[in-house]
């Protein structure tokens, strides 16, 4: 006899473009950390920190749309890095490839 398991799924992005969870002004953490693509607790450590502002509704934490949405925009925009180690590779492959000739 096979015993059936029940898979608990992680929020995706879908719970946010629910049509129940459009309208709504403030999010939860789990609705919070969908709508940015991230974990929970990242968003929890940013609420912690002061970072972002939560706000306590009963024993829950909410985080209004427009407070997130500030939050994200001051995030510091990550520099295009490429390491050195891979840019003299591909300077040494460049060099060793032969020349292909084109036929006319």
């Amino acid at each position: 006899m096979a015993v059936k398991h029940k898979t608990i799924t992680p929020p995706s992005a879908a719970v946010v473009d629910c049509p129940e969870f459009r309208p709504q002004g403030a999010l939860n953490i789990i609705q919070a950390a969908a709508y940015c693509g991230v974990r929970c607790s990242a968003i929890e450590d940013a609420v912690r920190d002061g970072r972002l502002a939560g706000r306590r509704l009963g024993r829950n934490v909410i985080i209004i749309k427009s407070d997130l949405d500030a939050f994200l925009a001051s995030l510091d925009i990550v520099p295009i890095h490429t390491p050195q180690s891979i840019l003299r590779r591909r300077q040494e492959r460049s060099q060793h490839r032969p020349r292909q000739q084109q036929s006319i």
